[in-house]
């Protein structure tokens, strides 16, 4: 029986994960010293930590046995590529940590959904949170980070994944000349932020995929005005950073739009 090293079933596993969640990033990293057959698997959104670990868990040679305290042996195998040639064996590796983070968009969109369902209230920044109810998933009474962590967790991100692989779908069903189409019709967008609308865009059009794009950034559709707009931004200094993310996800949707920071204060 062969086995392969950790260093090549790590690099295996990169690729997976990268052929399989196209547009994530991840880290994975090898364990030194006594961790040397560990690795340890780093991403931030995307998808749930089920979904990665769908992945990693046929490329453990070794999973931890509690009742047991020992390690027990699998019956895993893998093939690799090591200097140009394909090899068969076991994988040297006793686990696959997996660690997933969240990114501050998705808790500002989960403290919007959170004031959303409690008359418009900001979310306290510290102490305990009653339980409640967000789009349907219950949310157990903790501190006010952990609920914020919980929502973002099993309402935004699932929502935004969900909705990402549906574009990415649609843009592949697509034919050439319905996508060239769509390009000419999604431009004139403008993202903008006002003291009074807060951050808003306007532009859109029905069906030019901008309606995924925004709403996994949290947006909300204003039937008065006709624009999409960020809960929770009015009278407040405008989100640079949030606004350049969302602009980039709107261009990778292959969205004209164009970006207007307001003006710096004058002392």
């Amino acid at each position: 029986m062969d086995y392969i090293d950790t260093k090549h079933v790590a690099a295996e596993l990169r690729n997976r994960l990268k052929n399989a969640f196209p547009g994530v990033k991840f880290s994975v990293r090898k364990g030194t010293g006594t961790a040397s057959a560990w690795i340890s698997v780093y991403w931030t959104d995307g998808p749930s930590t089920a979904d990665v670990e769908a992945h990693t868990r046929p490329l453990q040679g070794a999973q931890f046995d509690a009742m047991e305290d020992r390690y027990e042996s699998t019956d895993n195998t893998v093939t690799v590529t090591v200097k140009g040639r394909k090899v068969t064996g076991k994988p040297l590796v006793d686990g696959i940590n997996t660690h997933r983070d969240i990114s501050d968009d998705a808790l500002k969109a989960a403290a919007a959904l959170w004031s959303e369902a409690h008359d418009g209230n900001e979310p306290p920044t510290s102490g305990m949170l009653d339980a409640c109810v967000i789009d349907g998933h219950v949310i157990q009474e903790n501190g006010a980070s952990q609920q914020m962590w919980q929502i973002a967790s099993d309402v935004i991100l699932p929502q935004r994944w969900a909705a990402a692989q549906e574009q990415a779908a649609a843009e592949a069903a697509r034919p050439a000349s319905d996508q060239e189409q769509g390009e000419e019709a999604a431009e004139g967008l403008t993202l903008t932020h006002t003291d009074e609308d807060g951050t808003t865009v306007t532009g859109t059009q029905l069906g030019d995929g901008a309606a995924i794009v925004l709403k996994r950034h949290g947006f909300k559709w204003h039937r008065k005005n006709q624009y999409w707009y960020a809960p929770g931004s009015r009278h407040q200094q405008a989100d640079t950073a949030f606004m350049t993310a969302v602009a980039a996800d709107l261009r990778t949707a292959r969205l004209t739009v164009t970006t207007v920071f307001p003006e710096p204060a004058t002392v």
